[in-house]
C-alpha cells in the first residue's frame, strides 16, 4: 500500500466513486471500482464484472444497495476462503460491521428504501451521495479490518452462531 493516509484514502475512495457515477458506471461497479483503488487493491477484471449484476439492489430490482454487494464482495475477496477448514467468520463478522454501518448512516441496506431519499434532489444525479458516503463506509471498514478482527468478541469467533443478533447485541 503506498504511503497515503487513512483519511486520504478514505477521501479518495469517495472522489473516485463520484467520478465513476459521473461516468455512467452503476453503484456496484462505482463502489468496488474506487474502494479497490483507494486501497491499492488490484482486482481481477472478472471480479469487477461480478460486480455489474448487483447494481439496483440486484438488476434492478431494489433488494439490498449494490455499494454494500460491492463492499461485501471485497471483504469476501480480502478475507474469504478457500476451504470449509478456515475460519468463516472473519468475513462473516466484517460483513455484518458493513450492514450495521451502512443501515446507520441510510437508515436501510435495501436500494427500495435509499434510492427514492437519495434521488430527490433533481440538480444532483441520482444516488450520488450514496454513492460517496457508502465507498467512504466501506474503505473505512477495510482500513479497519485488522483492529476489529483483533477485538472481536468471542461469541463472534464460534461457529454457528447468527450473525445479526451477535452483532446488535455488542
Amino acid at each position: 500500500m503506498s504511503l497515503l493516509d487513512k483519511d486520504s484514502r478514505i477521501i479518495m475512495a469517495s472522489e473516485l466513486a463520484r467520478e465513476y457515477k459521473l461516468k455512467e458506471y452503476h453503484c456496484s461497479e462505482s463502489a468496488i471500482r474506487a474502494c479497490a483503488q483507494a486501497l491499492d487493491i488490484d482486482l481481477p477484471e472478472g471480479v469487477i464484472k461480478a460486480a455489474c449484476g448487483f447494481r439496483g439492489g440486484g438488476g434492478g430490482y431494489l433488494d439490498r444497495c449494490g455499494i454494500i454487494e460491492a463492499g461485501s464482495m471485497l471483504i469476501s475477496y480480502l478475507y474469504g476462503r478457500t476451504s470449509p477448514d478456515e475460519p468463516d467468520w472473519p468475513y462473516s463478522y466484517l460483513i455484518c460491521l458493513l450492514h450495521d454501518r451502512f443501515k446507520e448512516c441510510f437508515g436501510s441496506i435495501y436500494c427500495r428504501d435509499i434510492f427514492p431519499e437519495a434521488s430527490k434532489d433533481k440538480s444532483l444525479p441520482s444516488c450520488i451521495n450514496t454513492y460517496t458516503q457508502g465507498c467512504e463506509i466501506i474503505t473505512k471498514l477495510l482500513l479497519e479490518v485488522d483492529e476489529l478482527l483483533d477485538n472481536a468478541p468471542e461469541i463472534v469467533r464460534q461457529n454457528g452462531v447468527f450473525w445479526k443478533d451477535v452483532v446488535n447485541k455488542l
